[in-house]
């Protein structure tokens, strides 16, 4: 009789664990998709001034200088899969990239990808935004400092970007790491990110790129090692392709927030 209270008393007390655990993981989970619904579409404010770009050592990108900016608003997350639906649905947009095939509607959350330069244009004029130049990227990046190298300050890959060590061979969703110093997420590792900036022809070689208009993405993405991808780190490709770890965000000159929940 003992024995069978005993067995009896650990059921019950295995059952209540697992029914609550279960319900915790569904709180954890719906108060982490409430965090995100607030977090997309906002901006951060870049004030106009003088900015530190470049660096001494990138061949494509020195020396280390100042630039001025005038005031911009710049998305704090990549566009995601649920805000471009949005935008296809009310613009009867589509697609030249593969952002359809990806079943989007699936994962909400996660960076609007698989679209070309074009596409990311597209989005971003018919919101009244546009794409960042590839400079106002970079001092977002680098949260506005000199001494930026990588955007989490210290380069501590596991706990500020998805890069190709933690062997999850896909993109994450927005806001799965925290941000930069200024709020800002996405700027490290997951993907790549359009700009409207134009690759400069003296560094390319090949008819390959004689061929493309040639655009400069930034950022990198999963697929990198961490220590390649620098605030000052830019990378040429063909306006009119695409990849599944290619995504963008808009900027604009006044506040403009294009999530409707």
């Amino acid at each position: 009789m003992k024995i069978k209270t005993i067995l009896l008393f650990f059921i019950i007390i295995i059952t209540f664990y697992q029914v609550n655990g279960k319900k915790t993981n569904k709180t954890e989970k719906t108060n982490k998709i409430t965090d995100i619904e607030n977090i997309i579409g906002k901006q951060v404010h870049i004030k106009a001034g003088n900015y530190f770009i470049g660096n001494n050592k990138e061949k494509d990108n020195k020396p280390l200088r100042k630039k001025y900016f005038k005031s911009f608003y710049i998305d704090i997350t990549p566009v995601t899969n649920k805000q471009y639906l949005k935008f296809i649905k009310e613009s009867s947009y589509k697609p030249m990239g593969k952002f359809l095939s990806l079943e989007p509607e699936k994962n909400p959350y996660l960076p609007a990808t698989a679209l070309t330069y074009y596409d990311a244009k597209s989005y971003a004029k018919y919101y009244h935004k546009r794409l960042p130049t590839e400079w106002e990227w970079e001092i977002a990046a680098r949260s506005l400092r000199q001494d930026v190298i990588y955007v989490s300050i210290e380069l501590n890959h596991r706990k500020r970007g998805h890069f190709i060590y933690d062997r999850i061979y896909r993109k994450k969703q927005v806001c799965s790491y925290p941000p930069n110093i200024i709020g800002i997420y996405g700027m490290a590792g997951n993907v790549f990110e359009w700009t409207k900036s134009e690759y400069d022809n003296e560094f390319l070689y090949g008819e390959y790129y004689k061929k493309h208009r040639i655009m400069v993405l930034r950022g990198g993405s999963w697929s990198n090692n961490a220590t390649d991808v620098r605030v000052t780190t830019r990378t040429p490709f063909a306006a009119s392709r695409e990849l599944n770890w290619l995504g963008f965000r808009c900027v604009s000159k006044t506040p403009v927030n294009t999530y409707v929940k």
